[in-house]
């Protein structure tokens, strides 16, 4: 448990950069943006060809919208960003903690080849396959070790958060490829921030508990509270050994920001889906 992690937490970087291309906008994290030999990215709603209430960078493979516009939109992120489409691998989630390790013979799995296993994290040290996670309010975990040049990358949902997906992303990355956590730089993406995520409050007693920390909760309506899933995931990758130095929370919310976003919470099964991406290069 890190006793005094209302002051780490308080010190942690926030910041994100937008880049656009083509007129495709996503989000990065500063302090991997300056990283040679990586790319990664967190997707906006801007610049694909789907139309309302999906308009228009949809990337949600299991929403209720042709498949043909989805792929044909993952192809635009794709050539806009200098990714290659036919390596793309993209996980096949179930709010878990479950990692898998992925090489050049995965690519392709999820998109025009079969799914992955479910699994909510993806690790590698294989530039010849893109890791791609998908978000509607779920955060992203992305870590990158400069030693071993090894990346890891998770959607973390509340569930999953709970289950310590970025922990898990990170002692696998430590277990497969010898990794130092010391050495990691780890980023945790946009996601519903902690004024807008009300939960059960029974939940949110559940998440003080788990975490150890009375600050991940505060106060909502009626048996309500609100919890904080960025404060959840920078205990957890701290105590994998992640150096706080190292960490950097992007802090978009992606119910308040209808305009780069999509969100689950915010509009319902009728909307599109967010994709993180991360390859060595």
């Amino acid at each position: 448990m890190i006793t005094d992690f209302k002051d780490i937490y308080a010190s942690i970087e926030r910041g994100y950069n937008i880049c656009t291309s083509d007129g495709v906008a996503i989000v990065r994290a500063d302090n991997l943006s300056c990283i040679d030999g990586l790319e990664h990215g967190f997707s906006t709603r801007i610049g694909g060809i789907s139309s309302a209430p999906f308009d228009s960078l949809n990337l949600g493979l299991s929403r209720n919208e042709p498949r043909e516009n989805i792929l044909r939109n993952f192809s635009i992120l794709s050539d806009s960003f200098s990714l290659d489409y036919n390596i793309l691998a993209v996980v096949n989630h179930e709010h878990g903690s479950n990692v898998l390790r992925l090489d050049k013979n995965d690519r392709g799995r999820g998109l025009f080849r079969e799914p992955l296993p479910f699994s909510d994290g993806l690790i590698t040290n294989d530039p010849g396959v893109t890791l791609v996670t998908a978000h509607a309010d779920c955060s992203a975990v992305f870590l990158y070790d400069k030693v071993t040049r090894s990346i890891g990358l998770a959607h973390a949902g509340w569930k999953g958060t709970f289950k310590r997906v970025g922990q898990r992303l990170c002692e696998r990355m430590v277990s497969e490829f010898g990794c130092d956590p010391s050495n990691i730089i780890a980023a945790i993406g946009p996601c519903i921030c902690f004024d807008c995520f009300e939960v059960d409050a029974q939940l949110g007693e559940d998440f003080k508990n788990e975490f150890g920390y009375d600050g991940i909760v505060k106060p909502g309506r009626k048996g309500k509270s609100y919890v904080d899933i960025e404060a959840a995931l920078a205990i957890q990758l701290l105590e994998a050994g992640v150096v706080s130095d190292h960490l950097s929370i992007m802090h978009l919310c992606t119910y308040e920001r209808k305009d780069l976003f999509y969100s689950y919470r915010r509009d319902g099964a009728d909307t599109g889906s967010m994709a993180s991406f991360m390859r060595l290069v």
